[in-house]
This record gives C-alpha cells, sequence and structure tokens, in this order.
C-alpha cells in the first residue's frame, strides 16, 4: 500500500507545533531540533531495516564519520560556512558507504548484521585513537554558524527553522522514494529476495541503492547534530549510539513511515526528563523500552477494552441519572399536586367551620 501524501502534512503540522510541545514538558528548542535531528537518522535507518529488511547493527558509523567530515572541512576548508562541508560530508559519506556497501552487501542476514557492527567498532577505534585529526575523547569543537540570507544560525530559533526546512525537504524525498518502482523492488526484496531474483531484478544493485542513500541521509543528521552542538566526538560512531539508533526505530515502528520520528521523539523526552531527575536514567529508559516492545500490543489491548468498559459505565450512569431525573420531576410533580390538594381542603375545612 503506497504511502498517503498525508504523511507530509502530518510532519510538516510536527514540525510547526514540536517547539510548543517540547516548552510545554520544560525542554527548550535544542530539544525539539534534537528530535528532528534523530527522526531524519531513524527514518534514514528505516530504508534498511523497515522497507529493505537488512538490520544495520553499525548506522552510526556514518552519522559520527559525517560529522567529522564537515568539522574538519569548516575548520580547514570552507570556515564559516555551512552548506559547503555540508555538501562535503554527504559527498564523502555516499562514496565511503558506496564502497562498504559493494563489500558489506555480498552476505545476508545475520552476517551483513555482524559485518555493519564490526565496521562500526572499527571505525570507533580510530575515531578515538586517532587524536591529531578527530580530537580523541575531547572530539573536534571550534563549529560555528554563520548568518546565511539573513538569517543568524546562532540563534536557536533561526536554527531549527533551518533544519525543520532540510527535515521537510529530506521527508519529502524519502516520501517520493517509497513511491517509487525502486521503492516497491526493496518491497519485494524485504518480502522475499529469491522471487525478486527469479523475476530479473538485481537484488544487489537496488540494496546497495538503499544502503548509500540511508547512511547519506543518516549523514546529513550527523552534520546537523554537529552544528547543533558546535563540536563533535567519536560518541556517535560507537556501537551503544547505533543501539540508540535502533532501539528508536523499534518503539515508533519499523514498517511505518513517520513511526521512527515518534520514536525519536519518545527517546529525546524521556532522556531528558529522566536524566534531569536521576543519574541512572538509562536503566529506567530500559525498562520504559522493554515495556514497551514486549507489553505494547497487550497494553493497546488492554486499555481498548477499559476505555471501552469506561464508556460503558458512564453510559450507564447518563442513563441512571435521565431515569432518576425524570422519577425526581414526576415526584416533584406529585407532591406539589399533594401539597396543593392539601391546602385546598385545609381551606374548605376552615371555610365550613
Amino acid at each position: 500500500m503506497p504511502i498517503s501524501r498525508n504523511a507530509l502534512w502530518i510532519s510538516a503540522a510536527a514540525l510547526l507545533l514540536l517547539p510548543a510541545l517540547m516548552s510545554m514538558l520544560g525542554l527548550g528548542l535544542t530539544s525539539a531540533t534534537e528530535v528532528v535531528i534523530f527522526a531524519l537518522a531513524c527514518m534514514a535507518l528505516n530504508i534498511l531495516v523497515g522497507f529493505t529488511g537488512l538490520v544495520s547493527f553499525g548506522h552510526g558509523a556514518w552519522f559520527g564519520l559525517a560529522a567529522y567530515a564537515a568539522a574538519l572541512a569548516q575548520l580547514h576548508l570552507f570556515p564559516k560556512s555551512f552548506w559547503l562541508p555540508l555538501a562535503f560530508a554527504l559527498s564523502t559519506i555516499a562514496l565511503i558507504s558506496w564502497g562498504f556497501g559493494y563489500l558489506i552487501l555480498r552476505r545476508r542476514g545475520v552476517y551483513f548484521s555482524l559485518l555493519t557492527l564490526a565496521l562500526c567498532a572499527m571505525l570507533y577505534a580510530i575515531a578515538f585513537r586517532w587524536t591529531a585529526v578527530t580530537g580523541g575523547e575531547n572530539g573536534l569543537g571550534g563549529i560555528t554558524r554563520p548568518i546565511w540570507m539573513g538569517f543568524d544560525l546562532e540563534e536557536k530559533f533561526a536554527f531549527y527553522s533551518i533544519v525543520s526546512f532540510i527535515a521537510i525537504v529530506t521527508i519529502y524525498g524519502l516520501w517520493r522514494f517509497h513511491r517509487s518502482p525502486v521503492g516497491s523492488v526493496l518491497l519485494a526484496i524485504r518480502e522475499n529476495e529469491q522471487r525478486a531474483s527469479f523475476i530479473g531484478y538485481e537484488t544487489n544493485r537496488f540494496k546497495l541503492i538503499a544502503f548509500v542513500i540511508s547512511a547519506t541521509i543518516t549523514g546529513l543528521a550527523g552534520v546537523l547534530l554537529l552544528f547543533n552542538n558546535r563540536m563533535t566526538s567519536a560518541e556517535p560512531i560507537s556501537v551503544v549510539f547505533s543501539g540508540e539508533l535502533l532501539a528508536m526505530l523499534v518503539i515508533g515502528g519499523m514498517r511505518s513511515f513517520l513511526g521512527p520520528a515518534l520514536g525519536a521523539l519518545f527517546y529525546v523526552i524521556f532522556r531528558d526528563l529522566l536524566s534531569s531527575l536521576t543519574e541512572d536514567w538509562l536503566l529506567y529508559f530500559g525498562l520504559l523500552f522493554v515495556f514497551v516492545v514486549i507489553l505494547f500490543v497487550r497494553f493497546l489491548m488492554f486499555s481498548f477494552f477499559l476505555i471501552c468498559i469506561v464508556v460503558c459505565v458512564v453510559l450507564l450512569f447518563l442513563c441512571i441519572v435521565a431515569v432518576a431525573g425524570v422519577i425526581v420531576v414526576a415526584a416533584a410533580d406529585v407532591l406539589v399536586f399533594v401539597v396543593d390538594a392539601a391546602v385546598v381542603v385545609v381551606v374548605v375545612v376552615v371555610c365550613v367551620k
């Protein structure tokens, strides 16, 4: 079933209302910007996981590599620029992911997942130890947001506006991509790759296209987070961050177009709220994650029946109130009649006497 155009309107409305929602929860524009960025990364990962059936355990590698590429580009090649480091990073990620994807996609299933995990671990070790280039555990700082077309990107609202514009354009591109013939072939590969190859599709080529597009959009999210934080480190390349992306994806729904965005919203809200209450927020977030994954369907069924019961009880109560109201009105009328009759009798008796 093709993705409805309503998804675009829902996305635009969500981007407009997100700052107000985060403000109501006591969070700021920085958190709202992170929600949009992580939503892009999760929707990019969903190209592989949800629409192609390829589970990547190392997608954070593209997120972190793009951030490093953009940071180095601004520090050494394009100072005080936003779009040129962004373009440089996306071109770099597209090229590198094409090379690695050509090799990794020769394996299927769990072997593909393990190769992405190994790639992520290898790149994290390089980024963490190559201090002269990456800054090691201290990361790379000194990133600036320039003024573009009269918008000072150092201001939070201006930067959120730019990120939202990039996000809605990217979501529109993903919407067109999933509705295209290539998107249909990817769904066929997800359902049965062998049958897709039997009817003449070169499945490896289509999987490589999905891999490169997914990695590039994930890199786009990494660059936006770089400018949001004005620095980057090796942490996004770690296996842990890749697991967080998968967790957001699972929470929101792997076969849904906008589901990953909901997962990102859930993650950022509970991360910020729980971390403000306790240092062990990951423990409670993990418990919430387990609850959502294991009990979500049962919770929905329980909620449905609970809502039905509540509605029935409310309707029964209203009926009782209505019937009681009718009885009370009738009793009041009878009482008034009796009182009037008694008064008439008293008057008659007095007159006779």
